[in-house]
């Protein structure tokens, strides 16, 4: 939850590691306090509950890179931006496919 009356001290003393989840490039919480991150290597969202637990939320082999994310009336947005594969990861050949897409799935 959000506090903005705790002094710099007192934030500092509520960060804690959470230890190695996913390589990911972006994250949302949601209104039940939920944090969902993309899994890059193993094309899925992950989510991390209020008590810490990591649960696997979507797998899906379309999550190419999934990226950016945003909450909508009871679903979660996922753009994917299949940055690996771009020329300068493959040897200057571009294997991005197109459409683009942008993917919703219901939260619970």
């Amino acid at each position: 939850m959000l506090n903005e009356g705790l002094s710099k001290e007192q934030l500092q003393g509520k960060v804690g590691d959470l230890g190695e989840i996913a390589t990911t490039d972006g994250m949302i919480f949601d209104k039940k306090g939920n944090l969902y991150m993309g899994d890059l290597q193993n094309y899925q969202i992950l989510q991390v509950s209020p008590d810490l637990k990591v649960h696997n939320f979507v797998k899906d082999s379309r999550l190419i890179w999934p990226d950016s994310y945003s909450i909508s009336n009871g679903y979660l947005y996922i753009s994917t931006s299949q940055i690996q594969k771009q020329p300068q990861f493959n040897n200057g050949v571009n294997k991005r496919t197109t459409p683009y897409a942008i993917y919703k799935v219901k939260l619970p």
